[in-house]
């Protein structure tokens, strides 16, 4: 055990030996009885540790502990809305709801004939005509004027 070594087991655990790692213990206790420097290092730690435990312990007062609180970090707005609750739930919810959407959408334009490119113009006799120029009805038969698509 070197002077060093000691030196930095007592700024981390105080003058203690029991509170010291018990590996290094045994070595510690060595040293500071041989080296009068160690010692020396071992009786301030134990006078200040003296001073910590004859110092009053003081609880905090109810605005202390309110201003405390009130400078932290507060919690998100879905922790504060949803607590308790995980956010892979609604963000499954959505990718669920989307994918009925697109579904819905995708059966409603093959009912109404829309192509890939989705766009349909209407012929003079209620026909629809896709691009490539074939005539395809509208609606399942369903003739539409053109006040209804205004």
């Amino acid at each position: 055990m070197k002077i060093e070594r000691l030196a930095e087991i007592v700024e981390a655990y105080g003058g203690d030996p029991l509170r010291w790692p018990e590996a290094e213990r045994l070595a510690a206790q060595g040293l500071a009885a041989r080296d009068p420097r160690a010692a020396a290092m071992v009786a301030e730690a134990e006078a200040l540790d003296a001073l910590f435990d004859a110092a009053p312990s003081l609880a905090p007062d109810a605005a202390l502990t309110a201003r405390v609180l009130a400078c932290g970090p507060r919690p998100s707005l879905w922790r504060e809305l949803f607590p308790g609750i995980p956010v892979w739930r609604p963000a499954l919810g959505f990718a669920l709801a989307l994918a009925v959407g697109v579904g819905v959408q995708s059966a409603a334009a093959e009912r109404l004939g829309l192509g890939d490119s989705g766009e349909i113009a209407a012929s003079e006799d209620g026909e629809a005509v896709t691009d490539d120029g074939g005539l395809t009805s509208l609606g399942g038969g369903e003739l539409i004027s053109e006040e209804d698509v205004l």
